[in-house]
């Protein structure tokens, strides 16, 4: 019995090791698969790596209109790679000019990624917004993480100081008026948050927006108080700032940071918009506070007139992928 069952029981093992060596071939085919389709998408989307040709429109210098009660702006952020996605998104905002003129732009951080500003300003900057440059629009700027350190060193405090050079602003935190908005734009870096330079910006912040008269509130940095993406919502930044934002009558916040749109419902009565995806894009979910999200590279056309804010997100496709007007908070 022994020596009759040997074979068969050989023959056992022989068809185990074989399915097992099968199933750990299709387990490296699969790994290499997904491996292959992760390296792709990151560089087709999370990523902007590839070359790009820049608008080629001529636009009607300051064709726009702005009044005491009307103004027309837009907000990116994250745009500075200088590859295909970003020349796309500068590209519609000029088609976009042309339809609807805009002088000014809110830049929510993260304009010059893979280098130093001073290095690629022509290729993440001049070349991408050519057109605007020409017409004259005005740029704001918030500093990202890419232009800075969570501890400040002295590479970061040269490539703040280059930035702040090349955009003529006085200061990673300061205050603009343009027709019927006061805009505040922060600095959302640890240091100027939570750390040494925190007391400065917090004091300043709460002294500007209680001095403000104007109709509409903007506040425009590159962290997100709400976030339903990859990075998520920076919850010291809300403890922060938010307390400052309600009390000081605040009607609407931009931010970056993580490459999506969304929109939130009203936070205490004002609405905070993501505006990430001027170049790359990751995913992004939905949780309690999402009125509106989704991966789509995209800029922000505001529009104003006396007492409504419409507000567009705007594909690449000339497409609007959400729309929502709000009126101030302080209105009677």
């Amino acid at each position: 019995m022994t020596e009759e069952s040997a074979p068969e029981s050989a023959t056992s093992i022989s068809r185990r090791a074989f399915v097992a060596i099968l199933v750990g071939v299709v387990i490296l085919i699969l790994a290499s698969v997904f491996v292959r389709v992760t390296l792709i998408e990151k560089l087709l989307w999370s990523e902007d790596l590839f070359p790009g040709t820049p608008p080629d429109l001529v636009l009607e210098p300051n064709a726009w209109t702005t009044s005491d009660e009307s103004i027309t702006f837009a907000v990116l952020g994250d745009n500075g790679s200088g590859g295909r996605h970003a020349m796309d998104v500068a590209r519609q905002m000029a088609q976009t000019y042309q339809e609807s003129p805009y002088g000014v732009v809110l830049l929510a951080g993260d304009i010059s990624y893979y280098g130093a500003i001073d290095d690629r300003y022509e290729d993440v900057f001049v070349r991408p917004y050519r057109p605007l440059i020409d017409a004259g629009v005005e740029w704001e700027l918030a500093i990202g993480n890419h232009e800075l350190e969570e501890k400040r060193s002295d590479h970061a405090a040269a490539e703040i100081e280059a930035l702040l050079q090349r955009f003529g602003k006085p200061n990673t935190f300061y205050t603009v008026s343009h027709g019927p908005m006061d805009v505040f734009v922060l600095d959302s870096s640890t240091p100027a948050v939570t750390g040494e330079k925190s007391e400065e910006q917090l004091i300043w912040l709460e002294q500007v927006l209680a001095a403000s008269d104007a109709t509409w509130k903007v506040a425009i940095l590159h962290h997100p108080l709400y976030s339903s993406g990859k990075h998520g919502s920076d919850l010291a930044l809300r403890a922060a700032v938010e307390p400052l934002f309600i009390e000081g009558g605040v009607d609407i916040v931009f931010m970056g940071h993580d490459h999506h749109y969304e929109r939130t419902h009203p936070q205490h009565g004002i609405v905070y918009v993501l505006s990430g995806a001027g170049s790359k894009l990751t995913g992004v979910g939905e949780t309690d506070f999402t009125a509106h999200a989704e991966s789509s590279l995209q800029f922000v056309l505001v529009h104003i007139d006396r007492d409504t804010m419409d507000v567009r997100a705007i594909g690449v496709d000339g497409a609007v992928i959400d729309q929502f007007q709000i009126t101030p908070r302080d209105a009677p």
